[in-house]
């Protein structure tokens, strides 16, 4: 439905029930006092209609509905049916609308990419790369993340409301991100489409996805064309998403010399090398992103530990211990075992255990009357150096400087 389309049902609608000819204008009139506006020049610069199952505000103002409507020198009893039939309508055709502010903080949500940051443990095998599976319809990496849920691609309401939108500020990057989020889709593969054209013979299922591919080339196309205005105009989020869409340094490097808000977790995701990855990954994990300092910590990154060790991660406290020793720090290995006594563990005091390897008690600790096989797992305590009692109290003190700011936002 079109907004002339919502226009006329609405206008109808009061038409049939009041007895004096309703104009058009004042149907919109009351549609944005509904929305609690008092004009719709007012709502039409600063929020967009919707209907189906948008994740917008509610429609369902009926006294401010009949107020408008007073103030349009409708009749007190005109005005309580002009409201009555408008709110019926409202919740039939499930109205609500969109403020572009908070349409733009949707768009510009920090939202992480679809898989977690691969690390030097997890980086996908060749095998997993590749796809000669020509019985499964190939995938793209567009379309893979969602910036909120204001935008389903089922309300033909706000779809006309954003092409309206760009008729009026057509050099709007947020009116453009929004179309570009609204078209969001995968690139579809044009492989079967092709192969049909070369005689081919398909079976029904990749026929259906062969008849489908001129129609999907033509969304793609345009969530393209929104996504690449929205980032030429400046918007760093967009230029973002077309980095994760097009790949390429060249991509990377106009999102990441642009300035304004960016996800650096996604950032991160789609670098070009290590280097430039391990840069966001720090901007991400100075954000509190705990995956960011989750990988950097398994790096070795000293300043992700420490925070990680703040926070009461015994893992972490025990390779800061570990990296000190092996550097003959002896207060700075001193430390991280106060801080470990300030959460409850003891680094001197082994953790190795057996467990069983298999059978009904796999994982439990090893009891040689089942016998079987077993494993071994756990840390080896640290063999601290003997340091003074005044060193000791120095290094408690510190231990407690890094774990009271912890404990505080506890």
């Amino acid at each position: 439905m079109t907004l002339k389309e919502l226009a006329y049902v609405a206008q109808s609608r009061l038409q049939s029930r009041l007895t004096f000819p309703v104009k058009r204008g004042h149907v919109l009139e009351l549609l944005a006092a509904a929305a609690g506006f008092r004009s719709w020049a007012a709502f039409d610069s600063a929020a967009l209609l919707a209907d189906a199952e948008t994740k917008g505000q509610g429609l369902q103002a009926r006294a401010l509905i009949a107020g408008r409507a007073i103030q349009l020198e409708y009749s007190t009893a005109d005005a309580e049916i002009a409201a009555t039939v408008l709110t019926e309508l409202i919740s039939d055709l499930k109205l609500s609308f969109v403020e572009w502010q908070a349409l733009a903080t949707a768009l510009h949500a920090p939202s992480a990419p679809s898989r977690e940051h691969p690390d030097d443990e997890d980086e996908l095998t060749d095998e997993e790369l590749e796809d000669d599976d020509w019985d499964t319809e190939p995938q793209s990496r567009s379309g893979n993340h969602q910036p909120g849920q204001v935008l389903p691609a089922s309300s033909p309401l706000l779809l006309d409301s954003l092409e309206r939108a760009i008729q009026l500020r057509p050099t709007d990057p947020i009116a453009h991100f929004a179309l570009a989020a609204y078209y969001r889709c995968g690139r579809p593969s044009p492989y079967l489409y092709e192969e049909s054209l070369k005689g081919r013979p398909l079976s029904p299922v990749e026929q259906g996805w062969a008849d489908s591919y001129l129609r999907d080339a033509q969304l793609y196309k345009k969530y393209m064309h929104h996504l690449e205005t929205a980032a030429s105009l400046g918007n760093r989020m967009a230029a973002l998403e077309r980095a994760e869409v097009l790949t390429g340094r060249a991509a990377y490097e106009t999102a990441d010399q642009m300035p304004g808000p960016v996800c650096a977790q996604r950032m991160a995701a789609i670098a070009p090398d290590d280097a430039e990855r391990m840069k966001w990954l720090r901007v991400a994990a100075a954000e509190g992103v705990p995956d960011a300092l989750a990988v950097l910590a398994r790096r070795g990154d000293t300043a992700a530990l420490t925070q990680l060790a703040a926070r009461g991660d015994i893992d972490s406290i025990r390779t800061l211990a570990t990296q000190a020793l092996d550097s003959d720090s002896a207060m700075d290995a001193w430390q991280w075992q106060q801080l470990a006594l300030l959460y409850g563990h003891d680094l001197t005091v082994s953790t190795m255990r057996a467990y069983h390897d298999g059978g009904e008690r796999d994982g439990q600790f090893y009891d040689s009357d089942f016998g079987g096989g077993l494993y071994a797992a756990g840390d080896e305590g640290l063999d601290l150096p003997s340091i003074s009692k005044a060193q000791k109290t120095e290094a408690m003190k510190r231990a407690r400087a890094i774990y009271q700011p912890a404990a505080s936002r506890r």
